[in-house]
């Protein structure tokens, strides 16, 4: 057992003795450790204070889980209030719209216009922001602008790129082999096949644009916190970009090998019924399981 998960499971051990009002997670999931220690909602909002960035990975289309993440956002402003909100759902070129919105210079429509939110951002994001800006949090802006990452999946370059893109592209960019690779080519041509198939030969150039994002939303959080040591960061973002502790988790760690990180991950089970064997199979997929039913 690593070092950092021993820690991870004392911490939750000594918070989930704390006194403090009890809160309870939304119905319809569990939350565990990948030991298979469960942990009460009020244990898993005190991490905050002893991590500088969680990752929290998402079906981007799961209202619980949408539901639970603004609930941690919330319990963890209580007990640390220097505290940044990092989103994949915003990119780059758009932080400084994010910027005078939450500042009170842009009216929302005026922000959302310009901003490119996601589809689901009124139901499933705006949340976050507006928390962020009642209580004057940073937001992150921390995603490649979506037309460069479309232009990389299917071209495999990034030449001829301005000034101006060239300044939204990280300085350290990976694709290498290994278990992120193997995991996404599966994924492309298992699950994700039948709903949008994905030639072989852009296959690699899919890759490395997801490598890109991953790099991007790694190098975002990354700076903020060079720029901000004080403060924690909650980064939310797709399930597999953290999944196994692999994209964006093992891209931020190359940065800043010191950071100490916890990944939050989701899982589907069928029923409640056969923990240990549910937890057995997916408990390396994060740090903190979020079982759904």
């Amino acid at each position: 057992m690593r070092i950092g998960m021993i820690a991870f499971l004392l911490a939750v051990a000594f918070l989930q003795t704390l006194p403090g009002k009890a809160q309870s997670l939304p119905s319809g999931c569990l939350i565990y450790t990948a030991a298979g220690q469960p942990v009460t909602y009020q244990g898993l909002a005190q991490l905050i204070n002893r991590y500088d960035v969680i990752v929290f990975g998402e079906y981007h289309d799961n209202a619980l889980l949408h539901q639970l993440e603004f609930q941690l956002l919330q319990a963890a402003f209580g007990r640390q209030p220097k505290l940044a909100v990092s989103l994949e759902m915003f990119e780059r070129d758009v932080q400084s719209r994010l910027d005078d919105y939450l500042a009170g210079r842009s009216p929302e429509e005026k922000f959302l216009s310009l901003a490119r939110p996601w589809p689901n951002y009124r139901t499933d994001y705006r949340p976050l922001v507006e928390f962020a800006k009642a209580n004057s949090l940073p937001v992150i802006a921390a995603n490649i602008p979506r037309a460069l990452a479309a232009r990389y999946a299917r071209t495999g370059e990034l030449a001829g790129l301005t000034a101006e893109e060239s300044a939204y592209l990280p300085q350290v960019h990976l694709a290498p082999p290994g278990q992120y690779r193997e995991r996404f080519m599966d994924y492309l041509k298992g699950e994700r096949a039948s709903a949008m198939p994905v030639g072989d030969d852009k296959l690699e150039n899919y890759y490395k644009a997801q490598c890109l994002k991953d790099d991007t939303m790694a190098e975002s959080i990354a700076a903020f916190h060079q720029r901000q040591p004080d403060y924690k960061i909650i980064h939310y973002q797709g399930d597999f970009h953290s999944r196994h502790r692999l994209g964006v988790v093992e891209k931020l760690q190359l940065l800043d090998p010191a950071l100490r990180i916890a990944v939050i991950t989701p899982v589907y089970a069928k029923d409640f019924g056969n923990l240990p064997k549910l937890l057995a199979e997916q408990g390396a997929a994060g740090d903190i399981v979020v079982i759904l039913q």
